[in-house]
């Protein structure tokens, strides 16, 4: 990867944001690049390492598998996310979880030693970190809550419901809401099965609560009725 490669890599990142150019120019000097070919694991199960993740290209998949031995998803990222940032603040830290290409990905790396001079030189990014990484506990407890329901439509709906107050757009009306995940990890994320989700989509629709305009594109007829 090029250095300016580099530095277009470190700008997708939110946390970065606060920065001009010549700051990016900077923080991509600490920068070092991976390629991940489809299906390759980047990290699992009490790997160690201590490395932020940033993707440039491609799309990573994040998961855990559970006692069953079924795999539940626990997001996916794309160009401008990164993994990783939990093992920046404690050395020797294992994952817990495991992070997968889901296609040919490009991604850039950020070291525990390079991350802490990065905070050093720009403070400002600590606080843009502390705010994703709040985000990331809540969707994992909005995630944790959603598992709790014993139906798969009541799951659906939860989903559904989050995905648009994310999105904060007007609730009155029909709501046209884009689904960031494949049907089949949609059901992984949600802890059941393919066909349970189709059934749970079908239920909803023919209740008149939703109507499926694709397999990603959901409009939801009435906000209070998810």
């Amino acid at each position: 990867m090029k250095k300016e490669e580099e530095r277009h890599c470190v700008a997708l990142v939110p946390i970065f944001k606060a920065l001009n150019q010549e700051e990016l120019g900077k923080v991509s000097h600490n920068i070092t690049s991976r390629q991940l070919a489809k299906g390759e694991i980047l990290y699992s199960l009490n790997d160690s390492d201590d490395t932020l993740y940033i993707i440039h290209k491609g799309e990573l998949k994040n998961y855990r598998i559970l006692e069953n031995g079924k795999e539940q998803l626990v997001r996916i990222l794309g160009p401008g996310e990164f993994t990783g940032e939990w093992s920046i603040f404690k050395s020797d830290r294992q994952h817990n979880d495991y992070i997968e290409a889901l296609k040919p990905t490009e991604i850039c790396q950020l070291t525990r030693k390079n991350f802490k001079q990065v905070l050093g030189q720009y403070p400002e990014i600590s606080m843009s970190l502390l705010q994703h990484m709040s985000e990331r506990l809540d969707i994992s407890e909005n995630q944790t809550a959603t598992l709790a329901y014993g139906s798969i439509t009541k799951r659906i709906t939860a989903y559904l419901a989050d995905l648009i107050r994310k999105a904060k757009v007007d609730t009155e009306g029909a709501i046209k809401v884009e689904l960031p995940m494949t049907r089949k990890d949609l059901a992984s994320y949600l802890g059941t099965t393919p066909e349970s989700v189709t059934r749970g989509f079908n239920k909803l629709e023919n209740e008149g609560v939703i109507e499926s305009v694709s397999n990603k594109i959901i409009q939801v007829n009435d906000f209070n009725e998810l």
